[in-house]
């Protein structure tokens, strides 16, 4: 039998415990949530009832991106950077697994931090720690490599044209990232001139998704923090301004302080999302929502995934979608093509049809 002392201190050590247990789960419970009260805004849903996926592919923890599709074959960039796999993404089709020429250096050095994009038959595998960038044609297999001035990037998309890219690149000067357009030959490279605001963090609070559409060569940035977004073409000139349905008009990231003055960028407390991943096709933005609308049912907008779409040509909210996918479901990554609206997932890459 434990002495009376050491008994004293056990239930007081235990009773310490309880209540620091007690007051964090007060503190979460209490503490103000964007999805616990009301955001000014309502949603209009284009169906009644959650879409369905008509095919689910299993990631195997081997899937990382999807690369793009050409002539409705679709690519994904698996762990391997020289390792793809496509498939006409139809109920039953095969998967195809293929490799691409790639340096061993290049393999080597970046490990996972890259992802891939195929356009018009070649395969551009973005290094963004390096930071350098890799083309490989199915057929050419001499390709083209780049390295470019210190400081990673975030996104990349190659033009239509296939020889230039589009970058959101961290400028050491500047402390931010900016969009820079290059081509691996090296004889160009164009730095935005005014299109970002500047906060000298890292480009942290101002991060987001950068999509290109294919079919009319715009780029359009929205960002995760705040309700903006805007569409910019190749030239980096700006086309138009717009927000989503929602009402956070400020970034909702804040920087720690104590780290950035080590030149560390990290945000301080929970991230405040306001919008999820996105994607361009046709002039319809497709934007995963992070915020509950007034008129959601609320246990609906928990257990499913909800996807706004916007026409880019007015800046109009068109409507929204519900996914017959688990809202706890990470989503890492919306693709559009025709009447495809692929979700890369943790666990599964998903196929759904949609009509927009």
């Amino acid at each position: 039998m434990l002495p009376t002392t050491m008994r004293k201190r056990i239930y007081y050590l235990s009773s310490l415990l309880l209540a620091a247990f007690l007051i964090i789960a007060t503190l979460v419970y209490t503490a103000p949530s964007p999805n616990k009260q009301a955001n000014g805004f309502r949603r209009q849903y284009l169906q009644t009832t959650p879409l369905t996926p008509y095919i689910t592919i299993p990631t195997h923890d081997e899937i990382l991106d999807i690369a793009g599709v050409d002539d409705s074959t679709f690519y994904f960039s698996t762990t391997d950077p020289a390792t793809l796999l496509s498939t006409s993404l139809k109920p039953g089709a095969h998967i195809d697994t293929f490799q691409i020429s790639l340096r061993q250096s290049l393999k080597d050095s970046m490990g996972t931090y890259f992802f891939t994009e195929v356009n018009n038959n070649d395969f551009f595998v973005y290094g963004y720690n390096i930071p350098a960038i890799s083309r490989t044609g199915a057929k050419d297999t001499s390709g083209a490599y780049a390295t470019f001035t210190a400081g990673g990037f975030s996104q990349a998309h190659v033009l239509r044209d296939g020889k230039h890219i589009m970058l959101r690149k961290l400028d050491l000067k500047e402390k931010d990232q900016l969009f820079m357009r290059v081509s691996l030959d090296g004889d160009s490279a164009l730095t935005e001139n005014g299109l970002s605001a500047l906060h000298r963090d890292g480009g942290m609070s101002t991060d987001g998704s950068l999509n290109y559409d294919r079919t009319t060569g715009l780029f359009t940035y929205v960002h995760y923090y705040s309700n903006r977004y805007f569409t910019f073409d190749s030239a980096m000139h700006l086309i138009s301004e717009g927000a989503t349905i929602d009402t956070f008009t400020v970034s909702r990231f804040s920087i720690s302080t104590t780290m950035a003055n080590k030149n560390v960028y990290m945000n301080q407390g929970p991230d405040q999302m306001v919008n999820g991943f996105s994607c361009v096709h046709n002039s319809t933005l497709f934007v995963q929502a992070k915020l509950k609308a007034d008129n959601d049912d609320e246990q609906l907008f928990h257990e499913r995934c909800v996807i706004d779409q916007y026409d880019l040509r007015t800046n109009k909210y068109k409507g929204s979608i519900y996914l017959a996918i688990p809202a706890r479901t990470k989503i890492n990554q919306l693709f559009v093509h025709g009447d495809k609206l692929v979700i890369h997932c943790t666990d599964n890459v998903y196929g759904i049809k949609i009509r927009y």
